[in-house]
């Protein structure tokens, strides 16, 4: 059991050496691109709603064009949010499936609203 207990202890020191070593090459890297540097503790991950929200506002924001599920992470890292890929390509998925997105060449953009009084249909295309 003792040995069991020392072997954990040693493993938690080597995550948290491994840790701070991350950190530091974060740090570099956002000197390097020029970018504010936040340590992860401040970083802010994304949980329920706030996901949701988060993808849509990238997403609209993107206009026509359109964003990939890369592009999203990507923003959202910009942002200090970090996001689950998984999460985000099952709900890209789903909202397009809502037909609240649609998709050309893996890029997801804001479905166009169909014009007519008080219409929540969105168009298809």
């Amino acid at each position: 059991m003792k040995r069991l207990q020392e072997e954990r202890e040693r493993l938690l020191a080597q995550m948290e050496a491994l840790r701070n070593q991350i950190v530091g090459i974060d740090r570099a890297i956002s000197v390097m691109e020029g970018t504010e540097f936040n340590h992860p503790e401040e970083r802010q991950r994304a949980r329920g709603h706030n996901v949701k929200n988060t993808v849509l506002g990238l997403v609209s924001a993107a206009g026509v064009s359109g964003l990939s599920v890369i592009q999203v992470l990507d923003g959202a890292k910009v942002k200090g949010i970090v996001l689950d890929r998984g999460t985000v390509s099952s709900l890209l998925s789903r909202l397009k499936r809502e037909n609240t997105l649609d998709m050309k060449d893996g890029r997801y953009f804001i479905r166009a609203p169909v014009q007519g009084e008080n219409s929540k249909v969105h168009a298809i295309r």
